[in-house]
């Protein structure tokens, strides 16, 4: 060194200029020039060090309190290399020592996860594996994408196996869905062809309908009824739609046939034994609002409701009109039960006051479990409004997530029971205040 005007274990000044001794296997540096003075400049680059002590520090601290260690690595290393260029005055390499100290632990730390993850990764693997070939497709769809969860959240393994198991995991998934979706693929396609296949039958039905070559298309009638038999099957929504068209145009043929030979009607009106069943548990239903004793009334519209299930009547068939009529008079029964419960608990005596006195008491009590109800449907809303947003994996974004049931209707289905309740008990609390008003219109003048 020439013309050396301060230095130390670690710098010097010369010419005007700080610089850094070199260590390891850097040279020399300058760091900076000086300013106000020597010892002003060297005091700062002093300082300068402090800090990097104070970087070290900080990360010890993380890493210490820190569940996943492993995450810090690579801030290590972005410290180590800033260290390289920084400008200041200490030792370095009793900073590096301190680095390569917390690095040495936190490659430990992340072989012993890795290896970890890789005997969870493993376990999942074979876990998932027995639904490769599975044709249970629903069960074993939500079973893999349980799994895929699991595997997601599971982190890495040591990059010389994750592409191997990675891998692996993804054959597994592929396999699966590839074949679910060749299996749908071959489903929908023979829908459209058994589609395309009744849809020829009632062309030629439609066609045959204003015949007038009696024995032939008779024969031909038949043979196209054979031939419906044997189509195979389609959702009941649909079939039912096409079922009707053919049927027409043979009910047509038909009633003409038998005009031109002289026959009685081929068809007389068939009431369904299940409607007819549901006709009459409605007006049961209906019936019982009359019943003095609600409690009973109650059990027995239990009883209905569970008789109505047994019926089976597909939704296609169902009429609407009829079943919300059955299920309104089941619900006024039980509201009107309830009712008379919370009316006894207060008014022991409710039995022996006048008809005037007891739709007094219904009409107060109802308004006040209406309010309570509109209340309690309030809160729901406001509960249902703060739903969160879930998150998308990558999985999910690379088509695995399709079957994943996002939205829970759960909070939208209890508003609407109790948007009903409200609804049924209003009208059972107007019925109230008209009977009542009917009673004070005809009272007598005294």
């Amino acid at each position: 060194m020439n013309n050396v005007d301060w230095s130390d274990e670690y710098g010097y000044v010369s010419e005007g200029k700080v610089y850094l001794k070199g260590y390891f296997d850097f040279p020399d540096r300058e760091i900076g020039e000086v300013r106000q003075s020597i010892e002003a400049s060297v005091e700062y680059f002093r300082k300068r060090y402090e800090v990097a002590q104070q970087k070290v520090a900080e990360l010890y601290t993380l890493v210490e309190t820190a569940q996943n260690k492993g995450s810090y690595l690579m801030k290590l290393v972005h410290l180590r290399n800033y260290f390289a260029d920084y400008d200041a005055l200490g030792d370095f390499p009793a900073l590096y020592k301190k680095l390569d100290v917390l690095e040495e632990d936190l490659r430990k730390n992340i072989s012993v996860n890795r290896d970890r993850n890789l005997e969870i990764k493993q376990a999942l693997l074979l876990e998932a594996e027995p639904h490769r070939l599975s044709e249970e497709w629903k069960e074993a769809a939500d079973k893999l994408h349980e799994i895929k969860e699991k595997w997601i959240k599971t982190g890495a393994v040591a990059k010389e196996l994750e592409e191997e198991i990675e891998g692996s995991f993804r054959k597994v998934l592929d396999d699966f869905f590839a074949r679910r979706k060749d299996f749908f693929n071959q489903k929908m396609l023979e829908q459209k062809t058994r589609m395309d296949s009744y849809m020829e039958i009632i062309y030629q039905a439609e066609r045959l309908k204003y015949s007038q070559d009696w024995d032939a298309t008779v024969t031909a009638f038949k043979a196209l009824q054979e031939r419906w038999k044997n189509v195979g099957k389609l959702p009941p929504d649909k079939v039912t739609k096409l079922w009707k068209r053919f049927r027409k145009a043979t009910d047509i043929f038909f009633e003409r046939y038998n005009q031109a030979k002289g026959l009685p009607p081929r068809f007389t009106k068939r009431v369904d034994p299940k409607q007819a069943a549901q006709e009459k548990m409605t007006a049961e239903a209906e019936s019982l609002f009359t019943q003095p004793d609600m409690n009973v009334a109650a059990e027995r519209a239990k009883a209905l409701l569970m008789e109505w299930k047994n019926l089976n009547v597909p939704s296609f068939k169902q009429d609407r009109a009829l079943g919300e009529r059955f299920r309104l008079a089941c619900d006024k029964i039980f509201e009107m039960n309830y009712l008379m419960r919370v009316i006894k608990r207060k008014h022991f005596f409710f039995e022996k006051k006048s008809k005037e006195e007891q739709l007094t008491i219904k009409v107060a009590t109802m308004s006040d479990l209406v309010r309570k109800d509109k209340q309690q449907l309030e809160l729901q809303e406001s509960e249902a409004a703060g739903g969160s947003v879930g998150q998308t994996s990558s999985y999910n974004r690379q088509g695995y997530g399709d079957d994943q049931n996002q939205d829970n209707k759960r909070p939208a289905t209890n508003l609407n029971v109790q948007k009903r309740k409200i609804q049924v008990k209003e009208n059972l609390l107007n019925q109230f205040k008209n009977e009542l008003a009917e009673i004070r219109t005809n009272r007598p003048y005294r």
